[in-house]
Protein backbone atom coordinates (compact mmCIF):
# COMPACT_ATOMS: atom_id res chain seq x y z
CA UNK A 1 0.00 0.00 0.00
CA UNK A 2 1.37 3.38 -0.98
CA UNK A 3 0.93 6.38 1.25
CA UNK A 4 1.84 9.94 0.47
CA UNK A 5 2.86 12.81 2.67
CA UNK A 6 3.14 16.44 1.71
CA UNK A 7 5.98 18.59 3.02
CA UNK A 8 6.07 22.36 2.80
CA UNK A 9 9.46 24.04 3.22
CA UNK A 10 9.45 27.81 3.65
CA UNK A 11 13.05 29.02 3.35
CA UNK A 12 13.25 32.77 3.82
CA UNK A 13 15.97 35.30 4.40
CA UNK A 14 16.33 39.05 4.87
CA UNK A 15 19.41 41.12 5.66
CA UNK A 16 18.89 40.73 9.39
CA UNK A 17 17.16 37.37 9.83
CA UNK A 18 16.47 34.03 8.19
CA UNK A 19 14.73 30.77 8.83
CA UNK A 20 13.31 27.54 7.53
CA UNK A 21 9.80 26.56 8.47
CA UNK A 22 8.47 23.06 7.80
CA UNK A 23 4.90 21.80 7.68
CA UNK A 24 3.85 18.17 7.13
CA UNK A 25 0.40 17.08 5.91
CA UNK A 26 -1.28 13.79 5.10
CA UNK A 27 -3.74 15.38 2.65
CA UNK A 28 -2.77 17.32 -0.47
CA UNK A 29 -5.69 19.72 -0.03
CA UNK A 30 -4.45 20.75 3.42
CA UNK A 31 -0.89 21.23 2.18
CA UNK A 32 -2.09 23.28 -0.80
CA UNK A 33 -4.16 25.47 1.50
CA UNK A 34 -1.09 26.13 3.68
CA UNK A 35 1.06 26.82 0.60
CA UNK A 36 -1.45 29.40 -0.60
CA UNK A 37 -1.69 30.94 2.88
CA UNK A 38 2.08 31.42 3.06
CA UNK A 39 2.16 32.95 -0.43
CA UNK A 40 -0.70 35.28 0.48
CA UNK A 41 1.17 36.39 3.60
CA UNK A 42 4.36 36.97 1.61
CA UNK A 43 2.41 39.19 -0.80
CA UNK A 44 1.01 41.25 2.07
CA UNK A 45 3.07 44.46 2.47
CA UNK A 46 2.20 44.57 6.19
CA UNK A 47 3.77 41.13 6.71
CA UNK A 48 6.70 40.78 4.31
CA UNK A 49 9.24 42.79 2.35
CA UNK A 50 8.10 40.77 -0.69
CA UNK A 51 4.66 42.38 -0.65
CA UNK A 52 6.01 45.86 -0.13
CA UNK A 53 8.80 45.78 -2.74
CA UNK A 54 8.52 42.99 -5.30
CA UNK A 55 5.11 43.60 -6.89
CA UNK A 56 3.64 46.73 -8.44
CA UNK A 57 -0.01 47.83 -8.26
CA UNK A 58 -0.87 45.42 -11.12
CA UNK A 59 0.82 42.48 -9.35
CA UNK A 60 3.64 42.47 -11.90
CA UNK A 61 7.19 41.82 -10.69
CA UNK A 62 9.25 44.99 -10.32
CA UNK A 63 12.66 45.31 -11.94
CA UNK A 64 15.44 43.89 -9.79
CA UNK A 65 13.37 40.97 -8.51
CA UNK A 66 12.64 37.53 -9.86
CA UNK A 67 9.59 35.32 -9.36
CA UNK A 68 9.71 31.68 -10.43
CA UNK A 69 6.73 29.47 -9.69
CA UNK A 70 4.65 26.50 -10.74
CA UNK A 71 1.77 26.63 -8.32
CA UNK A 72 -0.81 25.71 -10.97
CA UNK A 73 0.41 22.20 -11.84
CA UNK A 74 -1.49 20.06 -9.33
CA UNK A 75 -0.03 16.86 -10.88
CA UNK A 76 3.58 17.86 -10.26
CA UNK A 77 5.59 16.16 -7.54
CA UNK A 78 6.69 19.61 -6.41
CA UNK A 79 4.96 22.97 -6.38
CA UNK A 80 7.08 26.04 -5.73
CA UNK A 81 7.00 29.82 -5.43
CA UNK A 82 10.42 31.49 -5.31
CA UNK A 83 11.15 35.21 -5.01
CA UNK A 84 14.68 36.60 -5.10
CA UNK A 85 16.11 40.09 -4.86
CA UNK A 86 18.53 40.00 -7.82
CA UNK A 87 20.78 42.58 -6.16
CA UNK A 88 20.94 40.82 -2.78
CA UNK A 89 20.54 37.03 -2.73
CA UNK A 90 20.25 37.19 1.07
CA UNK A 91 16.74 38.51 0.48
CA UNK A 92 14.68 35.59 -0.72
CA UNK A 93 11.49 33.69 -0.11
CA UNK A 94 11.41 30.06 -1.28
CA UNK A 95 8.23 28.10 -0.69
CA UNK A 96 8.10 24.47 -1.82
CA UNK A 97 5.47 21.77 -1.53
CA UNK A 98 6.90 18.28 -2.02
CA UNK A 99 4.88 15.10 -2.46
CA UNK A 100 6.70 12.08 -1.05
CA UNK A 101 5.67 8.44 -1.14
CA UNK A 102 6.16 6.33 1.95
CA UNK A 103 5.95 2.56 1.89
Amino acid sequence: MKNEVYLILFDWSTNDSDGIEMFLYSRFEDALEKLNEIIENECNPDVSWVGSEVFDENSDVNEGYELDCNTDDKNAKELYWHVVDKNDYNRRSFINLFKKEIQ
